[in-house]
């Protein structure tokens, strides 16, 4: 930031923008969500913007991102994580959350044939690698190290209980689990949610993120709505959240964001009784309107996100694009509102991108 901005008084780094907003202070400086990148987008805007390949540009340095996301490794099976041979074109790994699973270089997606959970009684003779483990962290300070180099708001991440349950048993055993058998879900969850709740007191300490707070990643929900019912989240994930978010409020955390892709709105009440102060990224393809979720919640929620990734800024017409941000800018100033997009496509047009920021950053 210029020092004309400073005397004009706007906040002089991401964590003061930030910050405002959880505060709901009118913002005189739009703070702004920093997003991931699918494969192959970074390639095609730096071809764009002209960089070569020894700049190392990277969007997330080139424009005023304000926030960013901290954690050591949460696997389970942290140890036994890594390559374990090559079998013709496929290689064998262990993925560090209980599965073996098949890659191929000329492939996107991976295959899990080897599971150490198949049965619930499986459970019994599983154990965690504990959360204390400091090769967890080996990285974290290189992360915060950036993130004050940059300015940043950091806030420790965690990933949810049903996604990290998810990654343990399969999504679709799970689902069968919370509709059949409740007794062995009641086990799993607290597994994976005693796990979950010690690495981020772990993290929070670690990263000194306190005073800023958690984000937790738990994608439940499709376009269309969550993967499960509202009264499956306040039998399964309300009380454990609930737990998590006491405990970690008491270590002095001061703001828990939760994120899921997808549409989330018939949760957020419960997301609300949780705990959660902020809700993430908002995307206007699945229904949740900035507008329409500001004028039902005003300061009970945080809103961070609500710019359309897929198709504003697919049809690549600064037109469009102005008019989808301008009265998203106009609620952003109020406070409450941080813009971002959920991760960027690798099929987006940089230049669409390039003009979305430039028009959030000149706002």
């Amino acid at each position: 930031m210029s020092s004309m901005e400073d005397i004009m008084g706007k906040p002089n780094n991401g964590k003061q923008r930030v910050l405002g907003a959880f505060r709901f202070e009118p913002a005189t400086a739009i703070p702004v969500w920093s997003p991931g990148f699918e494969d192959g987008f970074v390639e095609q805007w730096r071809r764009y913007m002209g960089f070569d390949d020894t700049a190392n540009a990277h969007p997330l340095s080139h424009y005023r991102n304000d926030t960013e996301e901290v954690m050591g490794d949460e696997r389970f099976f942290f140890s036994q994580a890594g390559f374990m041979r090559r079998e013709g074109e496929y290689e064998i790994h262990n993925d560090g959350w209980g599965c073996i699973v098949r890659t191929s270089s000329k492939t996107y997606f991976s295959q899990v044939i080897g599971r150490v959970l198949n049965e619930p009684a499986d459970l019994d003779h599983i154990q965690f690698d504990p959360p204390s483990l400091e090769s967890r962290y080996h990285d974290l300070d290189r992360q915060m190290d950036q993130v004050n180099k940059l300015g940043q708001c950091a806030f420790a991440k965690m990933g949810g209980i049903f996604i990290r349950s998810q990654f343990f048993r399969g999504e679709e055993n799970l689902l069968i689990d919370m509709a059949t058998d409740e007794s062995f879900c009641d086990v799993l969850f607290d597994r994976v949610a005693a796990h979950l709740q010690e690495m981020a007191l772990q993290n929070l300490r670690r990263s000194s993120t306190h005073n800023t707070g958690m984000i937790v990643n738990d994608d439940m929900a499709g376009l269309n709505g969550p993967v499960f019912s509202p009264r499956m989240f306040e039998r399964y994930l309300l009380p454990r959240y609930q737990k998590i978010i006491m405990a970690c409020r008491e270590a002095g955390c001061r703001h828990f964001i939760f994120h899921s892709d997808g549409n989330i709105e018939p949760l957020l009440d419960l997301l609300i009784e949780c705990g959660f102060e902020g809700i993430n990224p908002i995307e206007p393809r699945c229904n949740p309107n900035l507008m329409e979720l500001k004028r039902k919640y005003g300061r009970k929620l945080v809103l961070l996100g609500g710019v359309c990734n897929t198709r504003i800024l697919q049809r690549n017409n600064r037109h469009e694009i102005q008019e989808h941000l301008r009265p998203l800018i106009e609620l952003a100033r109020e406070g409450g509102v941080v813009l971002g997009t959920a991760s960027i496509p690798a099929e987006t047009p940089p230049e669409a991108y390039d003009f979305m920021m430039r028009c959030i950053e000149d706002a």
